[in-house]
């Protein structure tokens, strides 16, 4: 289930996301577009591991969508 989850959310960061779009295509120009969904979902993983045990907010993040999106929250 975890996987499946965190494929689907690879999909949307490669939309969105300017470093895993970069990422996604240059693993997609070796290995194929499965496979580079599968890495970019990895690579998602372990940046959320490191972001919790550091403690340290996203550094690639739009900060203006970010923006948006928390007021988006509070109103």
């Amino acid at each position: 289930m975890l996987r499946w989850i965190m494929v689907e959310a690879a999909r949307v960061a490669v939309n969105h996301d300017e470093r895993m779009r970069r990422f996604y295509e240059r693993v997609k120009h070796r290995r194929g577009d499965q496979k580079a969904i599968v890495a970019v979902a990895n690579k998602m993983l372990k940046i959320m591991w490191f972001m919790l045990t550091r403690r340290e907010l996203y550094e690639s993040a739009n900060q203006e969508r970010y923006e948006r999106k928390l007021n988006s929250l509070v109103n």
